[in-house]
């Protein structure tokens, strides 16, 4: 007998933090920046765009690559699953790798939260600067 699928947890942008994986949220695009254009060998184009994408909380900037850009469109809403942060150049990126997923709103499942109705502009996560620092061991 399998078990029962579990009903997806969504978080809010504010609760975003470096370091920490498998955030599921649902946001407005607010602007869309390719940032890098290259060639490869084979030929074929990478693209990386930096998307801010918000919702009542704040808003946090997304790192997005080559097929990924062309979901995120200025004033859609989109769903986000299963996204890490991690820190680029000292700033907090929201990254969806090969094992999240990105889909426009609605996406026809239930449990997807509404979404944001007004964007909180003011509180942006990336803004913030994180600095590593050594930890010493406790012995």
């Amino acid at each position: 007998m399998s078990t029962p699928l579990r009903t997806a947890t969504y978080v809010k942008v504010k609760d975003l933090v470096p370091g920490t994986h498998g955030h599921n949220l649902v946001a407005r695009v607010l602007s869309a920046e390719i940032i890098s254009e290259k060639v490869q060998a084979d030929g074929t184009t990478s693209r990386i765009a930096e998307v801010l994408i918000g919702d009542e909380t704040g808003t946090i900037i997304v790192s997005a690559w080559n097929e990924q850009i062309d979901l995120f469109i200025v004033g859609r809403n989109v769903v986000v699953r299963n996204a890490d942060v991690g820190v680029h150049r000292g700033f907090a990126r929201l990254r969806v790798s090969k094992w999240g997923k990105l889909a426009s709103h609605p996406d026809g499942i239930k449990s997807t939260p509404k979404v944001p109705g007004k964007v909180l502009t003011e509180n942006n996560m990336s803004a913030i600067e994180y600095e590593l620092v050594a930890v010493e061991d406790a012995e």
